[in-house]
């Protein structure tokens, strides 16, 4: 009987299956394929530029961001949004393959597996994201919604199901020839994903997250406060009052050190915390980076085991995902003592931050990076004068320049 009514739909006369189906799953496809796409736009901006953050990093709990830097977004050398690319254009090919088909009930038995394997690849990642990352991606959930629509397409594609369901054993009984070379195109489409693809992130936690080197410039403490690397009797001395989150104190940073390195006997470079974040700066009115005063915190208490300028370095690239990150896995990054950083994260490293979150207010400053020198404030970037001090130092000259 199952047999009568698996043949009787190719025959002449025959009703056929209603296309609707297999139309919606083409529809659904795309969508899921364009999702997977900024997925992976995400993915390899978030490894590769720290200043990067998408437009679902809403917060701490809803944060694609966190959860494609997590090491789970990635499945045996592949970005899982890669491996989504490479499903949703397999599924739409098979969608292409139901709607020119006389034998749609046939091909949807295809379709039904393999929208059992994206709806159970969808249980796994939501699992992990919910109780792991602890943090969920929007377009994630929208891949999920578009699996289990997707199954529900196939299924009704496939009814009867039972006949369906065994219509890929049948066809591999009799045409095994053809169903080799699809096996095999497969096989071979799956392996040169898993050769090719770049491992970026890798390449990108090489240089991140290694253990930063000791600084071969003097540094210690300034009298007044403040953390200090660069000469020691300075033609300059210059505080930067910075935020490890924001993208235009990176870039400040990346710009001192190279006015650090071309003039290590005439500068002296004092950092001072001044992280916009409510949760220690009661000046804001509005939020602004959640992990900055927890990074602060990091880096003042790296300081007290002498590795504040390794720490500085590493927060730069690193802020944005500190909360994702475990108390170990900091302290190993940086070379840390683990106890000592969890025993100063709770009172010494936020009382060092409030220390120059204070001061900052009382010089009145209203964004980072701010910069004093010489008694004066200046936002934002550098007065021209300072590299014509430095350089006038470096030649030997005495130069008041100045405003």
């Amino acid at each position: 009987m199952i047999r009568a009514q698996a043949s009787d739909e190719g025959r002449p006369g025959a009703a056929r299956p209603p296309a609707w189906p297999w139309w919606l799953a083409l529809v659904l496809c795309l969508a899921g394929l364009a999702m997977s796409v900024v997925l992976e736009q995400i993915h390899f901006k978030i490894h590769t530029d720290p200043a990067f953050r998408s437009f679902c990093a809403i917060d701490r709990k809803v944060n694609c961001d966190i959860v494609e830097r997590s090491s789970y977004a990635v499945f045996l050398g592949v970005p899982w949004a890669s491996w989504g690319i490479f499903g949703y254009l397999l599924a739409a090919v098979l969608s292409l393959w139901g709607l020119a088909s006389r034998q749609r009930r046939a091909v949807a038995g295809y379709g039904v597996y393999l929208g059992l394997v994206f709806v159970a690849t969808s249980a796994v990642l939501g699992a992990i994201s919910a109780f792991l990352v602890n943090a969920v991606c929007l377009l994630c959930l929208g891949t999920y919604a578009v699996n289990l629509l997707y199954l529900g397409c196939m299924l009704i594609a496939a009814r009867p199901v039972r006949t369906a369901l065994a219509e890929p054993f049948r066809a591999l009984r009799a045409r095994p020839s053809r169903s080799t070379l699809v096996i095999a195109l497969l096989a071979v489409a799956t392996v040169g994903l898993l050769k090719l693809h770049p491992s970026y992130w890798d390449e990108h936690a090489l240089k991140s997250r290694t253990r930063p080197e000791s600084p071969t410039l003097p540094t210690g403490i300034e009298p007044g406060g403040g953390h200090f690397i660069g000469a020691e009797k300075p033609a300059l001395i210059l505080i930067e009052f910075s935020d490890y989150e924001c993208p235009y104190c990176r870039h400040a940073h990346m710009q001192l050190r190279a006015l650090l390195n071309r003039y290590p006997n005439h500068l002296r470079l004092v950092h001072r915390q001044y992280p916009l974040d409510q949760s220690c700066n009661s000046s804001l009115t509005a939020p602004m980076h959640e992990n900055a005063c927890l990074a602060a915190a990091v880096a003042e208490c790296a300081g007290r085991q002498g590795r504040f300028w390794q720490a500085n370095d590493y927060l730069f690239a690193e802020a944005r995902m500190l909360h994702s990150r475990a108390n170990a896995e900091i302290a190993r990054d940086l070379g840390l003592d683990l106890p000592l950083l969890e025993a100063c994260l709770r009172e010494m490293g936020p009382r060092a931050v409030a220390f120059d979150v204070d001061e900052g207010n009382r010089l009145g400053i209203q964004g980072t990076p701010t910069f004093l020198i010489e008694g004066k404030t200046y936002m934002g970037q550098l007065p021209p004068w300072v590299l014509d001090r430095l350089q006038a130092a470096a030649a030997g000259r005495d130069s008041g320049a100045s405003p």
